[in-house]
């Protein structure tokens, strides 16, 4: 039987592909693994290590006087038990900062459809990166001193469903 996840569900997932403004562009592509179970009425229905794609909405590198490195991505499909299912989540984004680091917060999601990139998950070397904090606040992500921004692998990213998903 087909099961409804309601829209408002939060996606928290682990990236496991490196992010990197400099050599990103707008629809690129990154893997990342579903960090928390899904669960519906007490049953997981999509389970931890789920497979997920995000998308590059906007990419845009920092001129040399002015400006920061900022990427928004948005998450576009989920694997459960074989079938990738598309689904339409918010933006994330990331801006970098002259310090080095980079404040992420939510904005308006839009409609996202993708092919699965396909790929197992190897063990990350990065330590939790990311901090999440409740409800709007977003969540902050290190650059690692770096000028230019950079997501490294095992940045915990949360998305929120902006649409039902029906996973069977």
């Amino acid at each position: 039987p087909a099961v409804m996840i309601a829209a408002g569900t939060l996606l928290r997932v682990r990236t496991i592909d490196n992010i990197d403004v400099d050599s990103s562009k707008a629809g690129a592509k990154y893997r990342a693994s579903l960090d928390d179970p899904i669960m519906v009425g007490g049953a997981v229905v999509v389970p931890k290590g789920a497979d997920t794609t995000m998308e590059a909405v906007k990419v845009q590198q920092s001129g040399k006087m002015k400006g920061s490195d900022l990427i928004q991505l948005k998450l576009i499909s989920v694997s459960v038990r074989g079938t990738t299912y598309p689904v339409v989540t918010s933006v994330v984004e990331s801006k970098g900062k002259g310090e080095g680091k980079a404040t992420t917060r939510k904005t308006a999601g839009g409609a996202g459809l993708g092919a699965l990139i396909g790929g197992i998950a190897r063990g990350g070397k990065g330590a939790l990166i990311g901090v999440a904090a409740g409800g709007g606040a977003g969540l902050i992500v290190s650059a690692s001193g770096q000028q230019h921004l950079k997501v490294p692998p095992e940045t915990r990213l949360e998305f929120k469903l902006e649409s039902a998903l029906k996973v069977k």
